[in-house]
């Protein structure tokens, strides 16, 4: 297991051990002081609208569970397991294939079992998320990755035909409203010393692309 890999592994376990359960506990303690205070309250005028409070604090628990959960999985890394960089991408898209009936087309070419740990882990979640911002925004028909590792380094580029957006103003607004997704993808490319760009428009369609220098798996251990 190369060290990036047992990074990963301690984040989750300390995700699951740390806040996961202090959320899942507030959400008992919630709970069950709503039930306590029902009674007590029972002939006060307000007591509607103290009980909804409480009722909104126990969902945006009950979300940001949601969230956390889906961070552990986030940085699970696919290559814990003996399976291939290629069938973890083959299972991402037939996962979305299975959810929109859209079945992605794609193209891979090069060595791509020469990319690092760090480089595969980030290349499956930038698909992951454009895929994902894909079937909850675009209503796309075709959808396209292409991914090559050559000489100067690993290029990956999803495309789609659906109804594209603005990138500057959603990135801000999404930023602003703490869906940190594309943000993340941006700065997990980043920290690899590659670049991420986002080419739409509203109408579409929509290309979202990276490139990653070589970087050689020495340098990660």
């Amino acid at each position: 297991m190369s060290t990036v890999e047992r990074r990963l592994a301690r984040l989750r376990f300390d995700l699951h051990d740390g806040p996961q359960q202090d959320v899942h506990l507030l959400a008992q303690d919630l709970r069950l002081f709503r039930d306590q205070l029902r009674p007590m309250i029972a002939n006060d005028p307000n007591r509607d609208r103290v009980v909804g409070r409480l009722d909104d604090l126990e969902a945006q628990l009950v979300a940001l569970d949601g969230d956390l959960r889906r961070l552990s999985t986030s940085v699970q890394s696919p290559f814990l397991s003996p399976t291939s960089l290629l069938e973890a991408l083959t299972r991402l898209t037939d996962a979305f294939a299975a959810r929109t009936g859209v079945v992605p087309q794609t193209k891979v070419s090069g060595a791509l079992l020469q990319m690092t740990d760090s480089q595969q882990i980030t290349l499956l979640s930038l698909i992951r998320e454009s895929l994902s911002n894909i079937r909850k925004h675009s209503d796309a028909r075709s959808v396209a990755i292409e991914i090559g590792l050559g000489e100067q380094g690993l290029n990956v580029e999803v495309t789609d035909d659906g109804s594209g957006f603005d990138p500057e103003a959603t990135l801000v607004s999404a930023a602003r409203a703490g869906h940190l997704g594309l943000v993340g993808m941006h700065e997990r490319v980043r920290m690899l010393g590659g670049t991420t760009q986002i080419d739409s428009r509203p109408g579409g369609p929509t290309v979202i692309s990276a490139t990653l220098p070589r970087w050689p798996p020495e340098r990660e251990r």
